[in-house]
């Protein structure tokens, strides 16, 4: 794994220091993803399709879904609510 090696570490010592922190590295990626996403749409006027390719997301849809799971709006909506 290339993070584990970027970070000096093996892959499941990172697991289990995450764990050992009531935490995974899908649940940091996820609250980097959604406070990165919200930081873009307040910030500036990329599209939805650039902020998800920033997030590493594969289809623009999924990065929608997930927006929406985050916030329980639509991209859309939060960006009209905050600004």
């Amino acid at each position: 794994m290339l993070l584990g090696h970027s970070l000096g570490i093996s892959k499941r010592t990172l697991q289990r220091k995450l764990k050992g922190e009531n935490t995974s590295f899908q649940q940091q990626l996820n609250a980097t993803r959604e406070m990165l996403a919200k930081n873009y749409l307040l910030t500036t006027s990329m599209t939805t399709d650039d902020i998800a390719f920033l997030l590493s997301y594969q289809e623009t849809n999924s990065f929608l879904r997930a927006f929406n799971t985050w916030t329980g709006t639509s991209v859309q909506k939060y960006r009209e609510q905050h600004n």
